[in-house]
């Protein structure tokens, strides 16, 4: 038997260290379309390929927000995610990848260039269980060698 699990994006903000990063993102807005669907905006520039990638997973406890283990730093973000995401999220990605103009969605590594999303509606009904209560995701990147994050988003 399967359920669906909607995820509630409450809304999204810009790390506060936005502007000091490599890839900064500029337009970002999350708007409310109806219960279960979003529609997102953003725009940002590679100037390299991503190196790796995390999200970053906190829970509202007690008052605050706490760090829960989630998922370690990825080599390679692109393709784990394209590999080893729960097979309902992949169209999610690559419908992503479409509305910002990628020349190859669905494939990796992502391109150095600019990439602009607008109004792009995404869907948070989910065939994938997650725990119940009240998160905080920070998709976060770095370059391998200098372990300096260039690009991340609340």
């Amino acid at each position: 038997m399967t359920h669906k699990y909607v995820i509630d994006i409450e809304s999204g903000t810009l790390c506060p260290d936005n502007d000091k990063l490599e890839v900064p993102m500029r337009k970002f807005r999350v708007d409310r379309l109806n219960r279960t669907h979003r529609v997102l905006s953003a725009e940002f520039t590679f100037a390299k390929p991503l190196d790796e990638g995390t999200i970053l997973m906190e829970k509202w406890s007690n008052g605050k927000w706490i760090t829960i283990p989630f998922l370690p730093f990825q080599k390679d973000p692109c393709t784990k995610a394209m590999t080893v995401s729960p097979t309902a999220m992949i169209p999610m990605w690559v419908g992503m990848q479409k509305s910002m103009g990628f020349k190859n969605p669905g494939k990796c590594p992502l391109s150095a260039e600019n990439y602009t999303m607008r109004n792009y509606v995404i869907d948070l009904t989910y065939e994938v269980p997650f725990f119940s209560g009240r998160f905080r995701a920070t998709p976060t990147f770095r370059r391998i060698a200098t372990k300096k994050k260039i690009f991340a988003r609340l």
